[in-house]
C-alpha cells in the first residue's frame, strides 16, 4: 500500500508560516522606522538646545 497523502495538506502550514514571517518582517520594519524617527527627533531637540546655549555662554565668559 502506498501513501497517496494529500500534497495540499502541507500548503496551509506553509501559507501560515509565510503570513507569519511577513507579519514579523513588517513589524520589524515599523519598529526600526519608529526608532529612527525617535532618534532623529532627539537629535533635533539637542541641536536646538545647543543653538540656544551659545547665546547665553558669551555673557558668562570674560572678554579678552
Amino acid at each position: 500500500m502506498t501513501n497517496d497523502g494529500n500534497p495540499k495538506a502541507q500548503a496551509p502550514d506553509n501559507d501560515d508560516l509565510k503570513k507569519e514571517l511577513d507579519g514579523i518582517g513588517k513589524a520589524l520594519i515599523v519598529s526600526v522606522a519608529w526608532s529612527y524617527a525617535e532618534a532623529l527627533e532627539r537629535t533635533k531637540r539637542a541641536e536646538k538646545k545647543q543653538e540656544t546655549a551659545p547665546e547665553s555662554q558669551p555673557e558668562s565668559q570674560p572678554e579678552s
